[in-house]
């Protein structure tokens, strides 16, 4: 008998690739497979030993862990505001800080408090897949405009007002996955300055700020109170599994944010959030990992180009690099499924950032130890000799 029970069509959205092939390159490494990581955009370590061992004692001393207020612990956003004062130079009330599941979460209720179903929301590709899957989900139109590689495949006023498309809102994000290219502050000023003139509600997702080899990346709140700031303990913090990151709302949109934070999510993980808190002591420690993730894209800059991998994006931060492999292969699903299994190499196929023109690109993370970026670009060299 057909089960014509009802399902929706707003649950049915792409693969994320990444996360695919990460669980394919755990499955093989249960069978005794050695692979060389380049897939998934993590780091290869941890929060600051002197963090975790806060954690501990928090556990020993309250093993109950408890709920905390549903926008997080007022101290941690206390803290978080800190932090913007002085790597920013930007103010900013703990009051409008929102503490979420990972920046995944603080997406979801950001979104749900500044759209409606059927408003238009703008992305440019090549971008982070689960943008478009939580627009879907929500009922919000993507609106997808093609950045181009003279400009380090990110948005510009110009593109945005040539693009012929209107929207009521903007998702930017810089450092980029999967580029690792960046939007210069004074571009980044004028992108604010044109979405508040044009009553368009700005989303800046800054989960690589920290991690740049040049210039710093300036965050959208420093040019507008307008724009929503998002923001993950995930990727410089080191927390990737701890599940935990924030946003930055308007002043008028924290009351229903701090609503729907209590209905979707009642809080982020308490032990999270006290790991979290202490971090902030051992910035010194995260930086020592950003210079390690700088080696590896000198690694990398140096030794693609020996395995044929020669078109690869300035990546001025995060730790990712997108290639354009189209010499090698114009299906890139295919291409790193046959790395993957040939070369013991995974790495992510661009199409999970451009549906319409990833299919000639991979991104490589390079995130890792610089012992494995070094085999996986041995290994890369002797796939294509």
């Amino acid at each position: 008998m057909t089960d014509t029970m009802k399902i929706s069509n707003r649950s049915d959205i792409t693969t994320f690739r990444a996360l695919d092939i990460l669980r394919q390159v755990n499955e093989r490494e249960t069978q005794g497979i050695n692979i060389a990581r380049m897939g998934a955009g993590q780091p290869n370590v941890g929060a600051p030993q002197e963090a975790l061992d806060y954690a501990i004692s928090k556990i020993q001393s309250d093993p109950r862990q408890g709920y905390t207020e549903a926008i997080g612990m007022p101290a941690l956003r206390e803290r978080i505001a800190q932090y913007y004062k002085t790597y920013y130079d930007t103010d900013v009330s703990a009051d409008n800080i929102i503490i979420s599941a990972g920046s995944s979460g603080a997406f979801i209720i950001s979104l749900l408090a500044a759209f409606d179903a059927g408003n238009r929301v703008a992305l440019t590709t090549p971008t982070y897949p689960a943008y478009r899957n939580m627009l879907k989900a929500l009922n919000l139109k993507t609106i997808e405009i093609e950045s181009r590689a003279e400009d380090n495949y990110q948005p510009t006023v110009e593109l945005l007002e040539n693009c012929g498309q209107t929207f009521d809102g903007l998702i930017i994000n810089s450092p980029s996955n999967p580029s690792g290219t960046m939007i210069d502050e004074t571009e980044l000023e004028k992108i604010c300055n044109w979405c508040d003139a044009k009553n368009i509600r700005l989303f800046s997702d800054e989960a690589y700020h920290g991690i740049t080899y040049g210039a710093k990346a300036q965050t959208a709140r420093k040019y507008s109170k307008n724009a929503i700031v998002l923001n993950t303990f995930s990727k410089y913090f080191a927390m990737t599994g701890w599940r935990l990151g924030w946003s930055i709302i308007p002043d008028n949109m924290t009351e229903n944010a701090k609503k729907l934070s209590e209905s979707l999510f009642v809080s982020a993980p308490t032990i999270s959030q006290h790991l979290a808190y202490k971090i902030f002591d051992h910035l010194d420690v995260l930086d020592g990992y950003v210079e390690n993730y700088r080696k590896n894209r000198e690694i990398l800059m140096n030794e693609l180009p020996k395995a044929g991998i020669t078109d690869i994006t300035n990546a001025a931060g995060a730790f990712y690099v997108y290639a354009n492999v189209h010499h090698l292969s114009n299906d890139s699903e295919a291409f790193c499924s046959k790395m993957l299994s040939e070369a013991k190499v995974s790495t992510t196929p661009g199409i999970d950032f451009d549906l319409t023109r990833g299919h000639g690109n991979i991104r490589i993370c390079y995130a890792d130890s610089q012992e494995n970026i070094i085999e996986a670009c041995k290994r890369l060299k002797n796939w294509q000799s």
